[in-house]
């Protein structure tokens, strides 16, 4: 009898100790395989469950009646970091309102860049930052497009910013659904899995062209085959920002004609941005100069019927406090004080909020 009971407390004993191997191994700890599949912040977003009607509407109206500054950071990051329990709803009749703000301030469609149609020969270009001017000659007009390649309506549309929190998205695939997408500042394209290959339009700083290609002067190989990353895409530069902007602009241009490129190059019309940024001045955006990603925005919201942002998150730390490199690709900061990302950002989770553009923070 004795040894009957020996054997079923050695049995237990052995079941017990299986079992809570077993526990141990379907949890995550330090150096397990569910660690090794990238940066924290998204191991840290995973979805959570769905958050309760009362709840988001709680979170709705409290980003909706408050600014940035109302937040500390902490209870920002927490309030954003709910948020995403909450599932995002279209309000098609706020897209329309937020549409129709923009097409009586800027009307981007017709007059976002320069075209034979809104420049004609003999016309004074005004600089838009500057007290300069430029007279359109025959020769001018030639090179720019006859028409707005914007007054068709797109139906969906992503603007892909270059915030670190796109890293491990896994946003690629979905980002290369859209019928339009829009890019910023020559991003590198290596992140496929992250950000996609498709680019319909991408912005590019001249200080980018004249940091990092010698101002087109020298050798311009490296200049085209990153150029060759964007396939037909639209290339928009500010040439009529900044005097200095203006030589580089057109040289960027030229080179790309003289190499039979699919891309093509097109220019800010400085009389849209001078709208823009009044309108966003009128909504007490305080800016020494609009970002390119709200100017993105800006443009996709009048333009598209449906517009995503991915990568539009300005903070050094994710919904977790884990950090994250300003960019997707590097971590070169901003010039301090140049651009108001904080606010610019508020503003994209409250039109996210009321339904009308869509803010994805986290994995697609």
């Amino acid at each position: 009898m004795r040894k009957h009971w020996v054997g079923t407390l050695i049995l237990a004993t052995v079941l017990a100790c299986y079992l809570f191997y077993k526990t141990l191994l379907s949890q995550p700890g330090p150096g397990s395989l569910q660690n090794l599949s990238g940066p924290g912040h998204y191991r840290s977003r995973k979805k959570e469950a769905t958050r309760s009607s009362a709840e988001c509407s709680h979170l709705q109206t409290l980003i909706l009646r408050s600014t940035m500054k109302t937040f500390k950071k902490e209870e920002f990051f927490r309030t954003v970091k709910a948020l995403q329990g909450c599932p995002w709803i279209e309000n098609q009749t706020e897209h329309k309102l937020l549409q129709s703000n923009f097409q009586k301030c800027c009307n981007a469609s017709y007059s976002m860049i320069v075209t034979q149609e809104n420049t004609p020969v003999g016309h004074t270009i005004h600089y838009e930052a500057e007290k300069r001017t430029k007279n359109i000659t025959e020769r001018l007009y030639n090179l720019f497009p006859k028409k707005s390649p914007f007054q068709k309506a797109n139906l969906n549309c992503a603007v892909v910013g270059n915030g670190g929190i796109l890293n491990n998205s896994f946003c690629g695939t979905e980002i290369d659904r859209a019928d339009f997408v829009f890019r910023l500042n020559f991003p590198p394209l290596n992140w496929t899995n992250d950000v996609g290959t498709k680019t319909d339009l991408v912005t590019a700083n001249p200080s980018i062209l004249i940091d990092k290609f010698s101002s087109l002067r020298d050798e311009r190989k490296p200049f085209i085959t990153m150029v060759k990353e964007y396939g037909s895409s639209l290339i928009l530069l500010p040439a009529f920002s900044f005097l200095m902007n203006t030589d580089v602009s057109f040289r960027a241009l030229y080179t790309i004609n003289d190499f039979d490129m699919r891309s093509k190059v097109v220019f800010f019309n400085p009389d849209y941005l001078r709208k823009l940024a009044a309108h966003w001045r009128s909504m007490g955006l305080k800016f020494r100069r609009l970002s390119s990603g709200i100017m993105m925005v800006s443009v996709a919201t009048e333009i598209c019927e449906r517009v995503t942002l991915y990568g539009f998150w300005p903070f050094s730390e994710d919904l977790s406090g884990v950090w994250i490199p300003h960019h997707y690709y590097d971590n070169a900061l901003p010039k301090p004080g140049f651009h108001s990302m904080s606010d610019e950002f508020y503003w994209y989770l409250k039109t996210h909020v009321q339904g009308s553009l869509c803010l994805n923070l986290g994995q697609c």
